[in-house]
């Protein structure tokens, strides 16, 4: 897409290209942040500061041996300590790094700073934390990782969670994206080194993944991710497996599809079949089957889901993307629970939702318009009087520029400046890959 397209179909793009073209500091190239190029630049810069690793100036004589070394925090270690660590978030942000980064050095956007700081983030955590038996939970050749971790500043254990699943699934997909994307000519070795841990994370996914419609979204496309790679190795066998696996995961998705006035997915399944809201709460999960590959975004009920999300209503009539006003575009998280609340980062995951789906949809145009719609509410900066204004693209009120504060409530009030995840950028390199240059993330390959 053009600059000229781009700021037709985005006016809230077009306000934070001139901010920034104005405000902000030049990259080492001499070139003014100031384009979607620029964006994805600071958004993968960012995440290199959230590493227990050499990338992040923060960290200090940290030993590769340790079992923190390589961890991604959950916002940003400004004290040199990944103390809050969720291991599923940390394989998101590093999808969106792999895929930012890559989309920079294609074309010839990225720099040296940023080379060398996304290569040692991704070195650290794909061939080091990834790997440490400290931070795996292995049995029976299974292998799953924890929920959440916590690490001192020598990158210590200060504690861990049980496994999960979901966090392990993530992580794989993960892995397989740095096995096809890697900017350090390695894919192909670490696709052969740690195919034996990706099998056993597949055993642990195949034998644990819960009926939550999230983890089985994560599944599928992990299962799919596993199947490609167990193809490149030649393992026609295991490729067969996790294809097949894929499916019926696929298959038990659709069981929880809402055929009620909610055109949605339930949060999980009884182990009698029956879908369940959890709390009565609805929320952003029930468009993750679209989100991550799970299910076909060409089957009818995609776009139900997708104009529903829109413009429909949930717990106590209330709608779960804002209808009008300063956050047009903003969607909540869960409704009625966070209906005061619009956050950046569910907003581009429904960007992205609905790019996929809106490529098959007779409805193509209504719902790239929409995708647009929440993607402008997202990329507005801190300032802004149009959009989420949780953007710290230009000022912050620490050292770090770049990320996403978590949500903005209907009165404008936002969280502390430090509640920024890398998820979140992530899923704006994501939606940024998708409606800005036209090239799908395919979570399942």
């Amino acid at each position: 897409m053009t600059l000229e397209s781009e700021i037709y179909n985005s006016p809230a793009k077009f306000f934070s290209i001139v901010l920034l073209a104005v405000s902000l500091v030049f990259s080492a190239s001499g070139q003014a942040r100031a384009d979607s190029y620029d964006n994805v630049w600071m958004e993968c810069h960012y995440i290199t500061q959230c590493s227990m690793s050499e990338a992040n100036v923060t960290v200090k004589n940290v030993p590769e041996s340790a079992p923190g070394y390589g961890a991604i925090n959950d916002w940003r270690i400004g004290n040199g300590a990944a103390d809050s660590v969720d291991c599923g978030t940390e394989g998101i942000g590093m999808v969106g790094l792999l895929y930012g980064h890559h989309r920079l050095m294609a074309a010839g956007r990225s720099n040296s700073e940023l080379d060398d700081k996304a290569n040692a983030t991704c070195k650290a955590f794909f061939w080091d934390w990834i790997t440490n038996r400290n931070n795996q939970i292995q049995a029976a050749g299974e292998t799953g990782f924890p929920a959440s971790a916590s690490y001192d500043t020598s990158g210590s254990i200060r504690s861990i969670s049980g496994p999960s699943a979901g966090v392990t699934a993530q992580l794989l997909i993960a892995m397989s994206k740095y096995r096809q994307l890697s900017d350090l000519n390695d894919g192909a070795r670490y696709g052969t080194a740690e195919y034996k841990l990706a099998l056993e994370m597949g055993e642990y996914i195949n034998h644990h993944v819960s009926s939550w419609t999230v983890d089985r979204s994560y599944a599928v496309a992990s299962f799919r991710a596993l199947s490609h790679w167990a193809t490149a190795m030649g393992d026609a066998s295991s490729s067969r497996l996790y294809s097949s696996r894929a499916d019926a995961v696929s298959n038990e998705l659709a069981q929880a599809q809402d055929l009620g006035p909610f055109k949605n997915y339930f949060n999980y399944l009884t182990h009698h079949g029956v879908g369940m809201y959890d709390g009565g709460n609805v929320d952003q999960t029930g468009f993750s089957p679209y989100e991550f590959n799970a299910r076909p975004p060409r089957e009818a009920y995609a776009s139900e889901v997708a104009n529903w999300w829109d413009h429909g209503k949930a717990g106590s009539g209330l709608y779960l993307t804002v209808q009008s006003g300063p956050y047009t575009g903003g969607v909540h998280q869960a409704v009625p629970k966070y209906a005061d609340r619009s956050y950046p980062g569910d907003s581009f995951q429904l960007a992205d939702t609905e790019w996929k789906i809106a490529r098959t949809s007779k409805q193509k145009g209504v719902l790239l318009k929409e995708a647009w719609s929440h993607y402008n509410f997202a990329l507005s900066p801190l300032g802004s009087n149009i959009g989420s204004g949780c953007w710290t693209n230009v000022t912050t009120t620490d050292t770090f520029i770049g990320g996403f504060i978590d949500w903005v409530d209907d009165q404008g009030n936002r969280p502390a400046n430090w509640q920024r995840y890398v998820d979140t950028s992530a899923y704006m390199i994501v939606a940024t890959e998708e409606l800005v240059f036209s090239s799908e993330v395919d979570w399942s390959k």
